[in-house]
C-alpha cells in the first residue's frame, strides 16, 4: 500500500485544527486591562544665595518657577492616580515652604496641591511624596502649566542671606501618572 504524503498532510492538519480546541470567548477581551505608569521630570534647581536677593541685595521672600504640562487629553478615562516626588536639600540656615500649583492656558491658578512642603533649615536630602486626591484627579486635564512657589521664612535670629553666602537649595521634582487601560 502506498501512502500519499499530500493526503497524510491534509489529514494531519485537519486533526490539529479540530482536536483539543474549545470555543473562543471573545467577550473576555472586555474584561482585559493594562496597568502602566509614566514618569515626567518637572523642575530641577540648584539655587545659591544671589537667587534669593534682588538688585539691592534684599531678600526675595517668594520665588516661582513654571513648566509646561504634557498634553494628557487623550488619556482622559484611563488616568487613575497622580503622585509628585520632590527631593530637597537645604544648607541655608532658613526654612522654606514649597507649593505645587496648577495653571490653565492663561496662566491663571486653578489648583494648589496640599499639603505644602516644609523644608527645614540645614536639612540633608529629604523626599516628599504628594498625591492628587482621587476626587481632584480631573484637574490634570485642565492644567497647561505646573508651577512651584518657594517661600523663604523670616529669620528667627535676625540673620539675613547675603551675596557671599555659600549655602545652596537643591530641588528635584517629578510627576508620576498611573493608568489603567481598560475598555470603557
Amino acid at each position: 500500500m502506498t501512502i500519499n504524503p499530500r493526503k497524510t498532510s491534509y489529514l494531519f492538519l485537519m486533526v490539529l485544527c479540530f482536536s483539543c480546541t474549545e470555543p473562543i470567548d471573545v467577550d473576555q477581551l472586555d474584561d482585559a486591562s493594562l496597568d502602566s505608569s509614566y514618569l515626567i521630570t518637572l523642575i530641577h534647581l540648584n539655587l545659591k544665595a544671589p537667587k534669593f536677593l534682588d538688585a539691592l541685595n534684599q531678600e526675595i521672600p517668594v520665588t516661582t518657577d513654571m513648566v509646561s504640562m504634557p498634553d494628557s487629553d487623550d488619556l482622559y478615562p484611563y488616568l487613575k492616580r497622580v503622585t509628585f516626588t520632590v527631593k530637597t536639600r537645604n544648607t541655608f540656615a532658613r526654612n522654606f515652604t514649597l507649593n505645587i500649583l496648577f495653571y490653565d492656558a492663561d496662566k491663571k491658578l486653578i489648583y494648589t496641591l496640599k499639603p505644602v512642603i516644609i523644608v527645614p533649615a540645614n536639612s540633608g536630602e529629604l523626599t516628599h511624596i504628594l498625591e492628587i486626591p482621587e476626587n481632584d484627579i480631573n484637574i490634570i486635564y485642565s492644567t497647561d502649566y505646573l508651577g512651584m512657589t518657594m517661600s523663604l521664612w523670616k529669620s528667627t535670629t535676625g540673620a539675613v542671606i547675603n551675596v557671599t553666602d555659600t549655602s545652596e537649595f537643591n530641588l528635584k521634582s517629578s510627576m508620576k501618572l498611573y493608568f489603567n487601560f481598560k475598555k470603557v
